[in-house]
C-alpha cells in the first residue's frame, strides 16, 4: 500500500520506519528543508521511560492565582484567550482533577515504558549515533508535600520500573553537581530507567536508513495544503506548490499545523500550542551524569556527549517574537543562576523555540479517523521523543503489514 506520512520529525520518522519495515511504500512530506526541524529539533533530550508524567495535575490548580498575573515562571498564559484556548483549557482544567489526573498518569506511564521497549528494537536493528546513553533521572521536587506525595506512591507499588524517593542530602550524594544548586528543594525522585539522546542526530540518520536500505522517499520544502479523498478513501496528498502526490492512506504526523490540514476533512483535534524552549551549551566545570529535572521550575538539564540541553517552560499559545526572546534569555538566568558550573553559560551554541502540539491529558491521539485511509498520530506534547517509538509501533499494528492488502487484491 501506498502511504504518504506528514511530517518529519521525530514522531513522523519513527512511523515511517515502521510503516516500511511492514513492507509499504512509504513518502514522507515536510514543509522544512530536512528531517527534526521544528518540535524535535532541540528539545530536553530526556527518554523518560520511567517518569514521564501529564502536565495537568491537582498541585497545578493551586498555581493558578499566580500563572493568571504572570508570577510564576515556569508558565506564560496567551496575551489573548481566544474561544480555541478558552475551550482547550476548560478541559485542559477537568484533567487536572485527582482522578482524571491519575488516570492520565498511570496511562502515560504505561505508553512510555512500552515505548522504551520498541525504542530498543529498534536501536537493535538500525546502527545509530546520538549521543544515546541510560543516563538515570533525578526529579527534583521543591516542597516536603512532594516528595511525601512521591513516597506514597512508591508505597503503593504501582511503579513499572525501579524509582527511589530521596532526601536532599541523598541527592547530592546521587548527582554531585548538584552542590551549588541554588533553588528550593526537598528531595527527588530517583529513576532508573531513563536515558539521554538527540532527537534531532537521531531523526536525522533514520531518514538516511530509511531512504537507503527501506526505499522510503522524502519530500522536504513539501507544505502538504490538503488531503485528497472521496467516500471509497484517500487518493492523493495536494502541496501548497499546486503538485498531487497519489496514495492510499495518509498518516498525519505533524505538530499543531496539522490540525488546520484535518479541519478540511472535518476531524476537530483538541490539540493547543505549548511553547518550549531551549539552549545547547557545553559542558561547565561540573557538568551533571544524571538527567535533571527540576518540577518546580520546570527545566530539564541533560548531558548530551560533551554538551548540555537545558530545556524548559511552558506558554500556552504561539508566543510573538518579543515573548520569545525574552524567555530565552529568562531560561538563561534562571539556569545559570540555579547550577552555575553545570554548562559553560558564556558560549551558548544555540537556542531553540518550539511549539508543542498538547491534548488537555497530555496523551496522543494514535486511531485511525473517522474518513476512510486517514490515521493520527499526533499530539505528543513534550514528550514526543520519549513517546515516538511507541507511537509508532501502535501506528503500524492498526495498519498492518503490506501482505495483508496485496492478499486482500
Amino acid at each position: 500500500m501506498k502511504i504518504a506520512v506528514i511530517g518529519a520529525g521525530v514522531v513522523g520518522v519513527t512511523t515511517a520506519y515502521k510503516l516500511a519495515k511492514q513492507g509499504h511504500e512509504v513518502s514522507v512530506f515536510d514543509r522544512e528543508p530536512g528531517a527534526a526541524m521544528e518540535s524535535s529539533f532541540a528539545n530536553g533530550g530526556q527518554l523518560s521511560y520511567g517518569f514521564a508524567s501529564p502536565m495537568g495535575s491537582p498541585s497545578l490548580i493551586g498555581k493558578i492565582p499566580s500563572i493568571l498575573v504572570g508570577a510564576d515562571p515556569a508558565f506564560r498564559l496567551p496575551s489573548v484567550f481566544t474561544a480555541e484556548f478558552l475551550s482547550w483549557s476548560l478541559k485542559f482544567l477537568h484533567r487536572c482533577l485527582p482522578s482524571a489526573s491519575r488516570e492520565d498518569a498511570a496511562q502515560l506511564a504505561r505508553l512510555a515504558a512500552a515505548s522504551g521497549n520498541v525504542f530498543h528494537e529498534i536501536l537493535d536493528d538500525v546502527t545509530l549515533s546520538f549521543g544515546h546513553r541510560k543516563a538515570s533521572k533525578l526529579v527534583l521536587l521543591n516542597t516536603p508535600s512532594a516528595v511525601e506525595k512521591a513516597r506514597k506512591s512508591q508505597a503503593s507499588g504501582s511503579a513499572l520500573v525501579a524509582k527511589k524517593v530521596l532526601s536532599w542530602a541523598e541527592c547530592l550524594e546521587t548527582e554531585p553537581a548538584l552542590q551549588q544548586y541554588t533553588g528550593q528543594c526537598a528531595g527527588g525522585v530517583w529513576v532508573e530507567e531513563d536515558e539521554v539522546g538527540d532527537a534531532a542526530s537521531f531523526s536525522e540518520q533514520l531518514v538516511e536508513h530509511c531512504h537507503k536500505e527501506l526505499g522510503v522517499t522524502f519530500h522536504f520544502n513539501s507544505d502538504v495544503a490538503k488531503i485528497m479523498h472521496t467516500k471509497s478513501g484517500v487518493q492523493a496528498v495536494s502541496l501548497s506548490a499546486g503538485d498531487e502526490q497519489p496514495c492510499d492512506a495518509v498518516v498525519v504526523c505533524t505538530g499543531v499545523a496539522g490540525t488546520k490540514i484535518l479541519k478540511g476533512l472535518d476531524i476537530k483535534l483538541p490539540i493547543y500550542p505549548v511553547m518550549g524552549y531551549s539552549l545547547t551549551a557545553p559542558t561547565g566545570a561540573n557538568p551533571p551524569e544524571v538527567a535533571i529535572t527540576d518540577s518546580g521550575y520546570k527545566i530539564v538539564f541533560s548531558r548530551i556527549g560533551e554538551q548540555i540541553r537545558i530545556a524548559g517552560f511552558a506558554d500556552f499559545g504561539i508566543a510573538s517574537e518579543e515573548r520569545r526572546r525574552q524567555r530565552i534569555q529568562e531560561l538563561i538566568k534562571t539556569s545559570r543562576t540555579l547550577v552555575p558550573e553545570i554548562a559553560d553559560y558564556s558560549s551558548i551554541r544555540s537556542t531553540w523555540i518550539g511549539a508543542r502540539p498538547a491534548t488537555p491529558s497530555s496523551l496522543p491521539i494514535v486511531r485511525a479517523a473517522k474518513v476512510p485511509g486517514v490515521y493520527l498520530n499526533m499530539g505528543h506534547g513534550m514528550f514526543g521523543w520519549t513517546l515516538s517509538a511507541g507511537a509508532a509501533q501502535t501506528l503500524g499494528d492498526l495498519i498492518g503489514p503490506a501482505t495483508q492488502f496485496s492478499q486482500a487484491a
